[in-house]
């Protein structure tokens, strides 16, 4: 069995996690990683890697499909928010070379990219999302009329790495922050990740104070629900967690299996989860693995192995859907050296 992961950028850590599993599973086959950074860190730990185009690119799925044509790719895991939309749009094509997807189907993609549609999308489940306003004259209205008030978060509605978020907690710092955002869009791949124009991109929420949790909610590939994995967020760096204690806070693996029983996605979602001592109120949702599913692994779990195994047809551990609760966990960096000779170039 060949996997492919696509965006490996720095994970090196998801690497190992499915070279290891692959080779517990007693399946022969490799790991294959795509990136367009000749200089990722991943490209030097996988099997066989390739420099691709950027995801924002035109001919970035057709580069994708030829990986997988030459490589006989049954499986395929996206690790970045930008390649997630054009891959589901193309499941199609991927299913006709035999590959198997673990991420949502495009609707589901496009729901869930969209934050300023979450109180809406997720009331109708039962959960709760900030309270979110599309333009500076609303949030003034939701002042006026007691609605709202300070601080509020400044965001785009389909944002990644923390780009254009700003905290502002006065009228002047909204206006600022709002025209930055813009600016940010317009310099960034988001600008490509939605047909709205980027004046029109942007939310602004109000703040949460409380505990954030990540939440993983994984499903198979039929969409049934399979684990919630639950971390408590100690630290943030670059916009990835950085130190974070495990949980299986039970309100917390229940919003799991209720987001993953109504969408009924293939594969993975992330999300982002504030309580402020009462009630809990999704922030993100992420339609491909989080960077913060690596402190989970270290805690026990091994959904690459659950995955190996839905797409060879085998049985689940159930093991592997759980980590041990109240395990306390840090990021650290490591160094490599780029060997360019390791590369197959897809990129022009």
């Amino acid at each position: 069995m060949n996997i492919l992961l696509t965006s490996g950028a720095r994970r090196i850590d998801f690497i190992g996690f499915f070279q290891e599993a692959l080779k517990e599973s007693g399946i022969l086959g490799n790991v294959i990683v795509a990136d367009p950074d000749y200089n990722a860190p991943s490209l030097q730990v996988a099997d066989r890697s390739y420099v691709i185009p950027h995801q924002t690119e035109d001919k970035y799925t057709e580069k994708i499909l030829e990986i997988c044509r030459e490589n006989e790719i049954e499986m395929l895991i996206p690790l970045n928010d930008w390649e997630v939309p054009k891959l589901a749009e193309n499941k199609a094509s991927f299913c006709e070379l035999g590959v198997k997807l673990f991420i949502p189907d495009y609707e589901i993609v496009k729901k869930v990219r969209d934050k300023g549609n979450y109180q809406q999308l997720l009331g109708e489940i039962g959960l709760k999302a900030p309270k979110t306003y599309f333009t500076i004259e609303e949030v003034q209205a939701g002042i006026n009329n007691g609605e709202s008030n300070f601080p509020f978060i400044v965001k785009p509605r389909n944002g990644s790495a923390s780009i254009g978020i700003e905290i502002v907690n006065t009228m002047e710092e909204l206006k600022s922050a709002y025209q930055l955002a813009v600016h940010k869009i317009e310099e960034s791949p988001l600008r490509f990740d939605t047909e709205v124009e980027p004046e029109d991109n942007v939310i602004v929420q109000e703040v949460i104070e409380g505990e954030k949790f990540s939440l993983d909610i994984v499903n198979d590939l039929e969409g049934k629900f399979l684990t919630s994995l639950a971390r408590k967020q100690l630290a943030m760096r670059g916009g990835d967690v950085d130190r974070t204690i495990t949980s299986q806070d039970h309100a917390l693996v229940e919003i799991g299996k209720k987001i993953g029983d109504h969408f009924k996605h293939n594969g993975y979602l992330n999300t982002d989860v504030f309580y402020d001592g009462k009630d809990y109120y999704i922030i993100d949702i992420n339609p491909r693995f989080g960077g913060g599913y690596a402190f989970s692994h270290a805690a026990g779990a091994n959904i690459p192995a659950a995955f190996i195994a839905l797409a060879a047809g085998k049985p689940i551990d159930f093991e592997w859907l759980t980590s041990t609760p109240d395990i306390e966990l840090a990021r650290y960096d490591l160094v490599t050296k780029i060997n360019e000779g390791k590369l197959n170039n897809l990129a022009d």
